[in-house]
């Protein structure tokens, strides 16, 4: 039984580590049966509960290790649906949907870690950035990092909305001033904070 509230923790534990509203779920009052208890993993939404996951063990079952010895054996089960676990996903997203309107999916569930914007209107500079972008994409790719590469048709904060309505995590809008120093901006997109990088590819300019 020790074992059971112990898995039944880690099961709740590892749901609050992938969505955005840890306070979310909840573990339901046992239910005890002959050789077999249960309990339910619950999402609370706003609009009710919804269980996600159901934990069971099973304590019915022996084992005969020799002539003389009978051990007494428990099987411990989570039964859960991928369907569900979506949709959970997708509800916590919505329930916190930002007022810029896109869905806010935990980092690790976001499609693509890191994608890029361009802040300039100068067509010179705007190639090269897209050059930069490019570059930097197919290093983050050789390195098994979900990213994304716009196409650059759209204004800088169109650029950054798209990247938001994608759940892309990490933005980062590269300028003018990147080509020279190698310091872009970092957009979160859980906290729409900014944080200086600086990278040393750029000193590798046309």
């Amino acid at each position: 039984m020790q074992y059971f509230i112990q898995w039944q923790r880690y099961r709740k534990y590892w749901w609050s580590s992938v969505t955005t509203t840890p306070s979310l779920f909840s573990i339901n009052d046992m239910k005890h049966d002959v050789g077999r208890s249960d309990v339910n993993i619950t999402a609370n939404f706003k609009w009710g509960p919804q269980v996600v996951e159901t934990i069971s063990i099973n304590t019915n079952g022996s084992e005969i290790i020799n002539k003389n010895m009978i051990s007494n054996t428990s099987c411990l089960t989570c039964t859960m649906g991928l369907e569900t676990a979506f949709v959970t996903l997708l509800l916590d997203g919505l329930s916190n949907a930002t007022k810029e309107e896109y869905l806010r999916l935990h980092n690790k569930m976001a499609p693509y870690k890191i994608s890029f914007a361009l802040d300039s209107e100068e067509p010179k500079v705007l190639s090269t950035l897209q050059d930069l972008a490019k570059l930097l994409f197919y290093k983050l790719k050789s390195k098994d990092i979900s990213a994304w590469l716009p196409n650059f048709t759209l204004p800088i904060q169109s650029q950054v909305k798209e990247n938001l309505h994608l759940g892309v995590t990490y933005t980062a809008i590269l300028n003018e001033n990147t080509l020279s120093n190698g310091i872009f901006h970092l957009l979160n997109s859980s906290t729409m904070l900014r944080v200086v990088k600086q990278h040393a590819v750029v000193n590798s300019r046309r």
